[in-house]
């Protein structure tokens, strides 16, 4: 649809489909799309697979990097986890490339969390590689409010470090002027792509998010102003909690990866059609971030009890999806179990963060 008719990606669906995605991905796609496809799938899955390895180098790097050893407890068991999570696998059969994203938003974290603070360069690469990742999947581009160490100082003025801020945006700003250039050329692609990504809806698609389950359950499926202001308040929650434990936790002791996870939790439980295989994105950030817990209270035995119990959570969600997706496709219409583990979880892991790394 790119090469034949460039203004219309975000008003047609020839495979049932739409298009979520930004216009540069859709550009990037198109040049592929002289490649037959079967080649090119065959080439995807062992390119995918060799990013999975670097995806569990990268988290044994963050990992060391908050604290973490070897002799962590369920180190290496959460490795080998992240590295064959079932979600993983039906990403690579499917062909999907959501590896790479999460590859490229890791590589940015751990840049995020070494010592030079002060680097043009580094922010430079890390608005990048979280303006790359956008345009693979465009809900990472709220991480980008993570990126900047804004702190309060006392007598609550802001701190806004202009070095990290100057890198970052002009960066990402680069990044995504193929996307604004096509927006100003193409104006009515605007409310497609909104469309697409926060109100059109997917009937017998799967989906974790809290949208879908109201309207399958409570047929709110006429009362979309009502569906979208939860949405919204259950989003907003989220972000500005987040947001506020970080802009009042000073710059050397901000907590990158938690403040990720936040995001990816976020994300799989208000955006209109996050789905099952987003789970692997969660379980990337969210398993450094249960070894970093671990780290905190090797100590304490009450506490590490704690965290074994939402370890166990984290996995069974990965191994026993497809409870959820079994009652979607063949018994409801509908998931009522993922996105209730989901919320679970999240409820659990900020009490645990909160009660065991205590940022302000």
């Amino acid at each position: 649809m790119f090469r034949n008719s460039t203004g219309d990606i975000y008003t047609v669906a020839p495979n049932e489909l739409p298009f979520r995605y930004l216009p540069s991905f859709a550009a990037v796609m198109a040049i592929f799309s002289f490649i037959p496809l079967l080649p090119l799938y065959l080439i995807n899955i062992p390119f995918m697979l060799a990013i999975n390895f670097g995806i569990v180098f990268l988290v044994f790097s963050i990992s060391q990097q908050l604290g973490v050893t070897t002799s962590t407890k369920n180190f290496e068991k959460t490795l080998a986890i992240l590295f064959i999570t079932p979600p993983h696998i039906l990403n690579l059969v499917l062909g999907q490339i959501t590896h790479l994203a999460i590859f490229l938003v890791l590589t940015a974290l751990y840049l995020l969390q070494t010592d030079e603070n002060g680097s043009v360069r580094r922010f430079f690469w890390i608005g990048a590689l979280i303006g790359i990742a956008a345009i693979i999947k465009p809900f990472f581009i709220v991480l980008y409010a993570f990126l900047i160490p804004i702190t309060f100082t006392e007598g609550f003025s802001l701190n806004i470090p202009l070095r990290p801020i100057f890198g970052s945006a002009l960066r990402f700003l680069i990044t995504m002027i193929p996307n604004l250039l096509y927006f100003l050329v193409f104006p009515n692609a605007v409310d497609g792509f909104i469309q697409a990504n926060f109100s059109g809806g997917l009937p017998y698609q799967h989906s974790t998010s809290i949208k879908q389950l109201l309207v399958d359950i409570l047929s709110l499926g006429d009362y979309t102003f009502i569906v979208l202001m939860i949405m919204l308040v259950i989003g907003s929650f989220i972000f500005i909690t987040s947001y506020y434990r970080f802009v009042r936790t000073p710059a050397s002791e901000k907590n990158y990866l938690h403040h990720f996870t936040d995001v990816i939790f976020l994300f799989l439980m208000v955006y209109a059609e996050s789905w099952f295989l987003f789970i692997a994105v969660l379980y990337a950030f969210l398993a450094p971030s249960l070894l970093q817990l671990y780290s905190t209270c090797e100590s304490n035995e009450s506490d590490t009890r704690r965290i074994d119990f939402l370890w166990s959570g984290s996995n069974n969600i990965l191994a026993f999806f497809s409870i959820g997706i079994v009652l979607d496709f063949l018994v409801l219409g509908f998931d009522p179990i993922n996105l209730i583990w989901i919320a679970i979880l999240y409820i659990l892991y900020q009490r645990e963060y909160c009660m065991n790394i205590r940022n302000p």
